[in-house]
């Protein structure tokens, strides 16, 4: 005779709130109103903005400089920069692990903000971080870019032949 095994409850309770508290900062940043997405995958954001029309912002950084914390704290967690983010497809490049990419937006040095088109192209001069800006002038700069790289209503409707 086989003996019926016995269910723990308890046990499987524990074992899904730790798989599930593991993916909590997923569910957390996937809700809708929290706020801008920011990618790690520089290849994957220049996907994204292609797909989506969206101006495509790289912030090169150094994943444990005190300037990250603070633009992290004090710039992009303002809430009329978090508002002016969410129309864009916003790239954390680390800088030391994606040297083709800061050689192809011209970077050579961390702590810098580029905007760029949908299709990869770099617009604009860049705004360097070290030291953070306030809230206000990042805003500008940003409105300002992303302007700057919104493709144009005549460009981007094919054109029509004349009789």
């Amino acid at each position: 005779m086989v003996a019926k095994a016995k269910l723990r409850p308890h046990g499987l309770r524990r074992r899904m709130t730790r798989v599930l508290s593991n993916f909590a900062p997923l569910f957390l940043y996937a809700c809708v109103g929290c706020g801008p997405v920011w990618y790690i995958d520089p290849e994957f954001g220049e996907r994204q903005a292609a797909q989506t029309g969206k101006p495509l912002l790289l912030y090169f950084k150094v994943w444990d400089s005190s300037q990250h914390r603070n633009m992290r704290l004090e710039v992009f967690d303002n809430s009329a920069v978090k508002s002016e983010l969410t129309g864009t497809v916003n790239v954390e490049v680390e800088f030391g692990l994606f040297p083709e990419f800061c050689k192809r937006f011209g970077v050579q040095r961390p702590q810098v903000c580029v905007m760029a088109t949908p299709q990869g192209k770099r617009v604009g001069t860049p705004i360097y971080v070290n030291p953070v800006p306030a809230p206000e002038q990042f805003l500008e700069w940003l409105k300002r870019a992303k302007a700057e790289a919104k493709p144009s209503e005549s460009t981007s409707a094919p054109a029509t032949p004349q009789k």
